[in-house]
């Protein structure tokens, strides 16, 4: 079974939205250069770009079908 580009979309952006917001709670906690604040920001990075990836594929996928 595939999961379709959109739903993985959704997905990281969903997980890119838990770890900013995790990271904001570890930056009043630790400060902004803890090493748990920096971690969780490099991975949301990491899943808002998947997000943008994934989304343009399904836009790609979509374009094609047409």
């Amino acid at each position: 079974m595939r999961t379709s580009p959109f739903f993985m979309s959704g997905l990281y952006t969903v997980m890119g939205v838990l770890f900013t917001w995790l990271a904001i709670h570890y930056s009043s906690e630790y400060g902004v250069t803890g090493i748990w604040t920096l971690i969780t920001m490099l991975v949301a990075t990491f899943d808002f770009a998947n997000a943008i990836k994934y989304y343009r594929l399904h836009r790609h996928i979509k374009k094609y079908k047409k």
